[in-house]
């Protein structure tokens, strides 16, 4: 064997230990990627469960519950509502402008 074959077969071994050793350690994080992807659903679970608790006690629905309890009437959606122009909406086939928005807020 010449001296040029040892150096190839000694460059081969090396390489091939080298190799074995990268994919051992990407099977390492990819264990420990699933392990990770793991807990984070059990984590967006109890989250879960934790924002329904806590919407029993400051969720809307607890809020409008407390207000009525204090004596406060609720106040129709019709006086929320303003005009922003004070000309009257010209027809559908008239409008060049996309369909009237309306926003509301929600307590969460």
């Amino acid at each position: 064997m010449t001296r040029l074959a040892k150096r190839l077969v000694l460059t081969y071994v090396l390489l091939t230990l080298g190799l074995a050793a990268l994919g051992a350690h990407g099977q390492t994080r990819y264990r420990h990627h699933a392990l990770l992807l793991e807990h984070k659903e059990e984590a967006l679970v109890t989250l879960a469960g934790r924002r329904a608790e806590a919407a029993a006690v400051n969720g809307p629905l607890a809020i409008a519950h407390w207000a009525r309890a204090a004596g406060m009437v609720p106040a129709p959606e019709a006086t929320d509502v303003m005009q922003v122009a004070p000309s009257p909406v010209p027809p559908p086939e008239a409008r060049h402008l996309p369909p009237l928005m309306e926003i509301r807020t929600v307590w969460r």
